[in-house]
């Protein structure tokens, strides 16, 4: 009986964790080849990480991101807005995978990006 109980919790524990996610079937990640598609890419790679955005609706955040010459994060920082949001935002940012620049003119344009969070329902 002991062995099964055992048995029973090591399988349990290598079970996936769950995550509540509002983005059950997520598209896969845009190209990125001009200006519009990389915003486009960065705002995808974040929203995806962003879980439970709409228990944050009627809440606002803006964060201000430091890329560094491939995308890539190397400074965040809170501005402005709800605590909680905030918090939720910025680890979502930190776990994205931003995509890489398509170009050096573009990446100069958007090395420090402002990001406005308002979740809707």
């Amino acid at each position: 009986m002991r062995i099964l109980i055992f048995v029973v919790l090591l399988l349990s524990g290598c079970a996936a964790p769950k995550h509540p996610r509002n983005h059950v079937n997520v598209p896969p990640p845009p190209v990125v080849t001009d200006l519009h598609s990389y915003i486009v890419g960065i705002n995808y790679a974040i929203t995806t990480q962003l879980f439970d955005a709409d228990t944050y609706a009627g809440k606002t955040c803006d964060v201000r991101l430091d890329l560094d010459e491939k995308g890539q994060l190397t400074g965040l920082h809170v501005l402005t807005g709800d605590p909680s949001l905030c918090t939720a935002a910025s680890d979502a940012v930190r776990n994205a995978k931003l995509p890489a620049p398509p170009s050096q003119e573009i990446n100069k344009m958007l090395m420090h990006p402002v990001l406005h969070f308002a979740p809707e329902k």
